[in-house]
């Protein structure tokens, strides 16, 4: 008996804000504004390039509050990429995640466990969420709580990273890094020059074909994207020509009808320490040798050839384009 008196009185002594929950109908207004000024806040903290508020809204009979974000790409595999960027960026500030969420309940002046965060992409029309990519942020017991699904769909991820060599500065003892090299836009002009000396270049055995790297109309100062078409056995090593092909070199002249390959790249660029770090993703797809295919007529290699192909030509990529960077 004495023993269920205690914890009688140990639960009426419990803080009532542990499991107190507060009404925010009255308040939609109050959160209309609120969320301009995250908006607001996301620019100054440099995310709001990447990041837009979509909207905010009620939920759960008024009884919590989720806020709408969305990046500013409708395609996953640059979103995963950008997102992973961002979060090496905010590892020294506390987290992406708990920036965001800790930041929201601040603002919106709700207690945090009757919120919560989601980001999205939406899809090339605009009229609906991309379901390869999302992030759900709440607090649960005091701790924030993170659902998402940021690994692509079909990418490759990328994760580069780059040491710069040091020097002395004149004025100090210490060694630090070659600022020149470490400078984002020349760390993406020089990843367009290796593209193009590597991809840019007649290979044996791939006549009648003219690879080039084409930069797209997405690029900023935060992101580089670019594709290189009309590939011949860059990924797909094995691809064998055909015994007419055969036929028509023997009495015509050169014949290749080998699959074309596409290379789809994004870049994102972080500083670290000594250095810096690219992150991104590489996207493989195939299609017809007869003709050049458009766009949508380009297969993805996954799952196919991901495991015997893709996946160990992405690691070369890395080592080489690592080189290249670290000695350039």
């Amino acid at each position: 008996m004495k023993l269920l008196y205690s914890i009688l009185i140990f639960m009426l002594a419990m803080p009532l804000h542990l499991t107190a929950q507060v009404y925010l109908g009255d308040d939609a207004d109050f959160f209309e504004k609120k969320a301009r000024l995250y908006q607001r806040w996301l620019d100054a903290k440099g995310l709001g390039a990447m990041i837009e508020v979509e909207k905010v809204e009620l939920a759960k009979n008024d009884m919590e509050l989720e806020l709408f974000l969305l990046l500013r790409t409708s395609d996953p595999d640059m979103a995963a990429s950008l997102w992973r960027a961002l979060q090496k960026e905010m590892e020294e500030d506390g987290g992406l995640e708990e920036n965001l969420y800790n930041t929201f309940s601040r603002f919106m002046e709700i207690p945090p466990a009757q919120g919560n965060v989601q980001v999205y992409i939406q899809n090339e029309g605009k009229t609906d969420y991309n379901p390869c990519f999302y992030i759900w942020i709440w607090q649960e017991e005091n701790e924030i709580q993170i659902k998402d699904r940021i690994d692509n769909c079909k990418a490759q991820v990328l994760e580069i990273p780059v040491k710069l060599p040091a020097i002395t500065s004149p004025t100090q003892e210490a060694e630090i890094p070659i600022g020149a090299k470490g400078n984002r836009a020349d760390v993406f002009d020089r990843i367009l020059q290796y593209a193009r000396q590597r991809y840019e270049q007649e290979k044996e055995g791939c006549e009648e074909r003219s690879p080039e790297v084409e930069e797209t109309d997405i690029n900023n100062e935060y992101v580089l994207t670019f594709v290189v078409s009309d590939l011949c056995r860059e990924v797909l090593t094995d691809e064998q020509q055909s015994l007419w092909c055969d036929f028509v070199e023997l009495w015509w002249g050169d014949c290749n009808d080998m699959r074309r390959e596409r290379l789809e790249f994004t870049f994102y660029y972080t500083p670290t320490e000594d250095g810096y770090l690219l992150t991104g993703s590489l996207t493989g797809k195939f299609g017809s040798g007869v003709y050049k295919p458009r766009i949508s007529g380009y297969m993805d290699m996954e799952p196919d050839f991901e495991d015997d192909f893709l996946v160990p030509y992405v690691r070369r990529f890395q080592q080489s384009l690592k080189q290249y960077l670290e000695n350039q």
